[in-house]
């Protein structure tokens, strides 16, 4: 019999990802994994900046930099012809430390967590295959066969399962998977090529009818990732690269010769959500909890954010004796979340594919036009970063959010990334695992005592530099963060603050 707090199952980037968190918070946990090792296939490859912020508080954003590539434009081309050029090398200037989606594959992101977690002294239980659990008010058990097939068995505090899409957590939780699966076959592959068009650390996209070719850049020259449709194939038929060179080369127009294949296959694209993340001391996370399609490079990021919000939670939870209701806003955000990224997800991936006729011919005739307009609005692009990078996820309605805001700021929101005078931003001083309470003004706070006095672990810093672009003319007010450094009070009422963390916190006066 084991003993632990958490009991993570799967070590794929959401499951990995929740142990790196929970490391920070200092709690115990064992996961188990049914492969003998991560990954050894790219998988998915996009690294958005709301991760890269979540990376930056473990230590892994530069490491994780020093092994991708930054994506620094995005071309699109219809009939060999160049229709944009978007320049995302500045498109989140301002926005966040890490202004840039990155180009990194999954194995090399899994085997980076891997390493950090070696480093810190934890392993993963390799060859390990969860079978069933139990659960009552008391704590979770969980059965599962080890790499010599005997049944070894675990007790913990709660149980997250983050073993994909065919969660079998999932399953004996009783959560129904919901959605729908996209008709058509899509095909992904990495390969080597040489081209005069394809050349650069760019994305480029081909505009072909009802669907599109997408080339990722990846580690070594004229290395790429390929994302492509195949219309006319159905799951029942064989396809290999070589089936569909002769036709990807025709459909995209421009010169280019494939010189090897390195990975090749082909799949559905899904988008379905569990009807709830949590039962009891169970939680799903990750793909086990929703997949969507592949549309702006959401998926594997949502994972690792959900992790992200969960691993406070349970921290909290278990060595503050936080009252039900931190832990169920797990379920209430990221549902909320997932639900508004299928709805997004979906509609873009509908229009990238020409779902219908119209839809076809908006893409392939009018898209091209507006979008050279659009790479030139610098307006219009501040407000594609935050969507793609997912640095505008926001808990508005959620029972951690008090509604309140100052100047353009609103709680529920990550705090707005900005740069002091003095050359540092704001997130060099949110690195720590805790609340944090932020104070701007020149006057002293009013009742720093009472805040000083409460026992809780909670981190104090004062500004008296202040962004007017984002708070205009306030001053003396406070900013209470959430460890994920979510908005949890803005504004002048210090009693607020402390009336927030009694109510989740009753044990602390």
């Amino acid at each position: 019999m084991q003993q632990t707090q958490v009991i993570i199952v799967g070590a794929g980037p959401t499951g990995l990802s929740l142990a790196v968190q929970l490391l920070r918070y200092h709690i115990g946990f064992i996961i188990l994994e049914k492969n003998e090792r991560t990954t050894h296939l790219s998988k998915a490859i996009v690294i958005q900046a709301r991760t890269l912020e979540i990376f930056h508080e473990s230590g892994l954003a530069k490491k994780a930099i020093e092994l991708g590539r930054l994506t620094t434009a995005m071309n699109m081309y219809y009939k060999g012809k160049k229709r944009m050029r978007l320049d995302l090398s500045g498109l989140g200037e301002g926005l966040s430390h890490f202004p840039f989606a990155l180009s990194l594959e999954q194995s090399k992101t899994e085997k980076m967590l891997v390493d950090h977690m070696a480093e810190k002294g934890k392993n993963i239980l390799w060859g390990s295959e969860f079978t069933r659990f139990e659960q009552d008010e008391a704590g979770v058990t969980v059965y599962y066969k080890d790499e010599t097939g005997h049944e070894q068995i675990i007790k913990g505090n709660y149980l997250v399962g983050c073993d994909g899409a065919r969660s079998m957590v999932r399953h004996q939780s009783g959560q129904a998977f919901e959605g729908d699966t996209v008709p058509k076959l899509f095909y992904v592959t990495d390969v080597s090529l040489s081209s005069p068009v394809v050349n650069k650390d760019e994305l480029f996209i081909f505009l072909i009818k009802k669907g599109f070719i997408l080339f990722f850049p990846m580690e070594g020259t004229g290395h790429y990732r390929i994302i492509g449709i195949l219309p006319d194939y159905t799951e029942e038929d064989t396809v290999t690269f070589e089936t569909i060179r002769e036709e990807v080369t025709r459909q995209m127009v421009s010169p280019v010769v494939f010189e090897k294949v390195h990975w090749f296959s082909t799949y559905k694209v899904h988008s379905r959500k569990a009807g709830s993340f949590m039962n009891g001391r169970c939680f799903i996370a990750g793909d086990a909890a929703h997949i969507h399609t592949p549309a702006g490079g959401q998926g594997m990021n949502t994972g690792i954010q959900d992790a992200y919000n969960l691993a406070w939670k349970i921290a909290f939870t278990i060595k503050d004796n936080a009252n039900a209701a931190l832990l169920e806003s797990y379920n209430t955000e990221r549902t909320g979340n997932a639900a508004n990224l299928l709805r997004t997800t979906d509609r873009m991936f509908e229009f990238m594919t020409g779902a219908s006729g119209l839809q076809d011919f908006i893409r392939l005739k009018i898209f091209p036009l507006a979008a050279r307009y659009i790479s030139r609005n610098k307006f219009f692009n501040k407000r594609i970063f935050p969507l793609l990078s997912m640095t505008s996820i926001a808990y508005p309605g959620s029972a951690l959010t008090i509604t309140s805001s100052m100047g353009r700021v609103k709680a529920g929101q990550r705090i707005p990334y900005f740069v002091f005078r003095d050359g540092k931003n704001i997130f060099d001083y949110l690195t720590d695992p805790d609340f944090k309470l932020l104070y701007f003004g020149a006057a002293v706070p009013a009742n720093p005592e009472e805040l000083k006095n409460l026992k809780f672990p909670l981190s104090f810093f004062s500004f008296t530099d202040i962004p007017t672009a984002l708070f205009k003319n306030e001053t003396d007010f406070y900013i209470l963060l959430r460890p994920d450094n979510h908005i949890a009070y803005i504004g002048k009422d210090g009693q607020a603050v402390t009336r927030f963390l009694r109510n989740f916190f009753p044990n602390f006066k």
